[in-house]
């Protein structure tokens, strides 16, 4: 029946999102997924996640799941790390 008994962690599940925004982009045509995309929430909250652990890699914070590559990926297809309100 395709249920999954764990949440997928790391890496693979970070490209899986990666690629679910991607599908929004050639969808929408831009990056801003609202955090509460009905289509997809969980989409939704890993967006705004990437915000929040961005500032927290600019601001030098140790604890941080975001790096170079993540960003470098992000920004690749428009990905903006600031919305405006």
């Amino acid at each position: 029946i395709g249920f999954r008994w764990a949440k997928r962690k790391g890496q693979a599940s970070w490209d899986e999102k990666f690629n679910e925004l991607v599908a929004y982009k050639a969808r929408f045509g831009n990056c801003h997924v609202p955090t509460k995309y009905k289509d997809n929430t969980a989409l939704g909250r890993w967006v705004s996640t990437q915000r929040a652990e961005y500032k927290k890699y600019q601001e030098g914070q140790a604890k941080t799941s975001m790096n170079t590559d993540k960003i470098r990926r992000l920004e690749s297809i428009g990905f903006a790390w600031f919305m405006a309100l």
